[in-house]
C-alpha cells in the first residue's frame, strides 16, 4: 500500500475467528501489522516470553475490561483507554477478560497469519468432533467451561489453567477415527468394541501433537484414568495422573449423568453428586470431586447443570 488509505469501520484486509476471539488485520506495512481484536467473555490470554524475539507488540483497550494477575496473586484491572506494551519480554504474562474485550494490537512483526493458522486450527479440530457425534460440541463447550472454572478454584497456575482449557474443549479429539455405529449404539458395547473406545485418549494426543497445542496432549490422553489404577490406557493412579486429567474426568462424568441421554433423562444435581461421592477416591480425585460440587452449589437444586448452554 502507498499513500493514504482511508478503511472504514467494517474494512479488513483478512479475519480469523474461532468461538472466543475474532482477530481482523486492518493494515501492514514496513514489518508493522495492525489489528483489531475481540476476546469473549472469561477467556485466557497468555503474552508468551520469547528469549530470541526482539519485537514490540502494543495492545490499545477500545472497550471492556480485564485482568491480569501477579504471581503474587495481586491484581491489576485494565478498561477501556488503557494500553499494553511489550518488549523483551522475560517470563509469561496471564490476563482474563472479564467482560467482551475490543483491543486495537500492533506488532512490530508479521503474526497475523500464526494467529490464523491457530484460530483455523482449532476450528478445524471441533468441527471434526462436531461431526462424528452430534451431540459433542455442547458437550465439549461445557466440559471447557465447567473445567476451567474447577481449574481456577484449585488455584492451578495460569500456564496450566490454560492448557486444561483447550484439553477440556479437545478432550474427544480422538473419537473422529471410532466407527459412527459404536459411538451412536445404544445397547452395551462387546468387548472388540470397547477396545476401539478405549484407543480414543491416545488417538486424540497424536492429533493434538501435530498442532501448536502439543502441551495439552498428555492430559487429553490421560482423560480417562481412574484414580485406582483402574483406568486406561496406561492404569495409572493417583498422583500420577495429571491434575487438569483428573478434573476433566470429574468433569465429564459430572456431565454426562447430568444431561439427556437417548436412553435416559438428565439426572438431578442431588443425584450426580451422590454419584461422584460414591465413586470419589477410587475413580475420581476426590479433592476435584469437592471443588466441583462447591462451583455447581450456585445453581438452583432439583435443576440439571446440564441445562447451562453457558455460564
Amino acid at each position: 500500500m502507498k499513500g493514504v488509505h482511508i478503511g472504514r469501520e467494517s474494512d479488513f484486509i483478512k479475519q480469523a475467528r474461532k468461538k472466543s476471539t475474532e482477530i481482523r488485520l486492518l493494515a501492514k506495512g514496513n514489518g508493522i501489522e495492525v489489528m483489531k481484536q475481540y476476546i469473549a467473555p472469561n477467556s485466557h490470554i497468555t503474552l508468551t516470553c520469547e528469549p530470541d524475539w526482539n519485537g514490540f507488540e502494543f495492545y490499545f483497550i477500545l472497550d471492556g475490561a480485564l485482568v491480569c494477575k501477579d504471581e503474587k496473586g495481586r491484581a491489576t484491572r485494565l478498561r477501556s483507554g488503557d494500553y499494553i506494551a511489550v518488549t523483551h519480554l522475560m517470563k509469561d504474562v496471564y490476563f482474563r477478560t472479564e467482560t467482551g474485550v475490543t483491543l486495537l494490537y500492533m506488532s512490530s512483526q508479521p503474526v497475523f497469519h500464526a494467529l490464523s493458522d491457530e484460530i483455523q486450527g482449532l476450528v478445524a479440530l471441533a468441527r471434526e468432533v462436531e461431526r462424528k457425534d452430534s451431540h459433542t460440541q455442547e458437550h465439549c463447550e461445557r466440559i471447557q467451561s465447567l473445567s476451567m472454572l474447577v481449574g481456577e478454584r484449585m488455584k492451578l497456575p495460569p500456564d496450566r489453567l490454560e492448557l486444561l482449557i483447550y484439553a477440556a474443549l479437545l478432550h474427544d479429539i480422538g473419537k473422529i477415527g471410532i466407527p459412527n455405529y459404536i459411538l451412536k449404539k445404544s445397547g452395551p458395547l462387546t468387548p472388540e468394541e470397547w477396545q476401539e473406545i478405549e484407543k480414543h485418549p491416545s488417538a486424540g494426543r497424536a492429533i493434538i501433537e501435530k498442532t501448536f497445542l502439543r502441551d495439552a496432549g498428555p492430559i487429553i490422553e490421560q482423560h480417562h484414568e481412574r484414580c485406582d489404577g483402574t483406568g486406561y490406557p496406561f492404569g495409572l493412579k493417583g498422583d500420577e495422573i495429571l491434575i487438569e486429567a483428573r478434573i476433566i474426568a470429574v468433569v465429564d462424568a459430572f456431565d454426562a449423568m447430568s444431561s439427556d441421554r437417548p436412553y435416559r433423562k438428565a439426572l438431578t444435581n442431588d443425584d450426580v453428586i451422590t454419584e461422584l461421592r460414591r465413586c470419589s477416591g477410587t475413580q475420581f480425585d476426590p479433592e476435584v470431586v469437592e471443588v466441583l460440587i462447591d462451583v455447581i452449589s450456585t445453581y438452583p437444586p432439583g435443576v440439571s447443570f446440564g441445562e447451562y448452554k453457558r455460564f
